[in-house]
């Protein structure tokens, strides 16, 4: 499977997985999907720009800043409560905030992809 196809299939895979978890009230594992999923389309823009993606969260993140500074300010943003989601308790405010950024993000990587 080519890159690309594997970053979309991912990017299903972790909204379904975050949606179910969310209705579910899993908001940790909520968090977690959402954030998997916004990093599969940060993936998909720097890979259309740059043909390539960041081995890390901090190379992609210095990617994203020159790219796409506004998937950089959400990335950089929604990264603490990624982390936080490993060992602290998310509330639903959270979860529900995480998945408003990654709803935005999605129409900016779509405005992304039309340059």
């Amino acid at each position: 499977m080519v890159e690309s196809e594997v970053i979309e299939k991912n990017l299903k895979e972790y909204l379904e997985i975050a949606e179910y978890s969310l209705g579910r009230r899993k908001f940790n594992a909520a968090v977690t999907m959402y954030y998997k999923a916004l990093v599969e389309l940060c993936d998909s823009v720097l890979l259309k720009k740059l043909n390539k993606i960041g081995a890390n969260h901090t190379e992609r993140f210095e990617l994203l800043e020159s790219i796409s500074p506004e998937l950089y300010k959400i990335a950089s943003k929604l990264f603490r409560f990624y982390r936080d989601s490993y060992n602290k308790e998310i509330s639903e405010k959270i979860a529900k905030i995480v998945k408003d950024e990654v709803e935005n993000a999605k129409r900016i990587a779509s405005g992304d992809k039309k340059d």
